[in-house]
């Protein structure tokens, strides 16, 4: 299955992920493109500013829980039919599980589904330096597989002349860049952004951030970056991948199950609630009164 993809991934939590995502959605939303997007791992936030700029449902992509076929089926069932996969990775591109160990990470996802990446790179207060940080990503594995590098906190004056260098000494290609967007920030507190229910004149921001980033980033070249993907596997049979894409429903016909949706229980993996409905169960939300 051929299936253009790119995975938006930083050196750090942030480096502005999120903000590049959201952009990036929505203009190739403009563009006309089906477009499908996923977060890397269990975060829930995420996911939620990905549908508010999409108008459809977010999915996760979780290496640690569903293994590498069980990731790649996924990846191919929920992103069949689309022009284009948009993932975000989460914290820096390598970490993972522990301090010792990138799995379950960015890094992971990307090499689980072969997928070419994009480093955001917080390039305030710095100039030659910023080539440091990114050889430093570019060495690290063997098989990196970051084909772009997109600078943020650049000023528009500035940027040529980065781009330039990095490409003439680097083995990479710069994509764009966001310069300084103050109306454009999405507030965060301790544990990650603050929810989109919570951020006044969302929809607004997040129009105005892709009418930004329409001017500053290569789309094009990030197409290009994301139809250089390889095909992905058709059939697999390690771990539970069969097991579940060969399920035809049924096995739960006439079981109503409640699902609770408020501020408390706002975070389910979509592809859960998919897989329970395929089998024939009927979801029943219900809202709890916040009075």
């Amino acid at each position: 299955m051929k299936l253009n993809r790119i995975l938006i991934t930083a050196p750090s939590s942030g480096s502005g992920k999120t903000l590049v995502t959201c952009g990036l959605l929505g203009i190739l939303k403009k563009r006309g493109l089906k477009v499908t997007s996923f977060k890397c791992g269990p975060d829930f936030i995420d996911p939620m500013f990905h549908t508010k700029v999409l108008g459809t449902k977010s999915r996760n992509l979780d290496t640690f829980f569903t293994g590498e076929a069980g990731t790649r089926m996924l990846l191919r069932k929920d992103g069949a039919g689309s022009d284009i996969a948009v993932m975000e990775g989460v914290m820096g591109y390598y970490d993972g599980i522990s301090e010792t160990d990138s799995r379950a990470g960015a890094s992971d996802l990307a090499r689980v589904t072969d997928t070419p990446v994009l480093l955001v790179v917080n390039a305030a207060g710095a100039s030659r330096s910023v080539l440091a940080l990114i050889k430093g990503f570019l060495d690290f594995q063997e098989k990196p597989l970051i084909r772009g590098v997109i600078l943020n906190k650049i000023s528009p004056m500035l940027y040529p002349r980065m781009k330039k260098v990095i490409e003439e000494e680097l083995a990479v290609r710069v994509a764009g860049y966001l310069p300084v967007l103050k109306d454009c920030v999405l507030e965060s507190r301790h544990l990650g952004l603050m929810m989109p229910e919570e951020i006044a004149e969302l929809q607004d921001k997040m129009n105005l951030l892709s009418s930004r980033l329409e001017e500053t980033l290569d789309v094009d070249a990030i197409l290009e970056i994301a139809a250089g993907a390889s095909e992905l596997p058709e059939a697999e049979t390690e771990e539970k991948a069969g097991e579940i894409s060969r399920r035809s429903g049924g096995e739960f016909t006439g079981l109503r199950i409640g699902l609770a949706r408020d501020e408390a229980f706002c975070f389910f993996y979509e592809d859960n609630l998919s897989l329970l409905r395929e089998l024939g169960a009927e979801l029943v939300e219900f809202f709890t009164d916040p009075r």
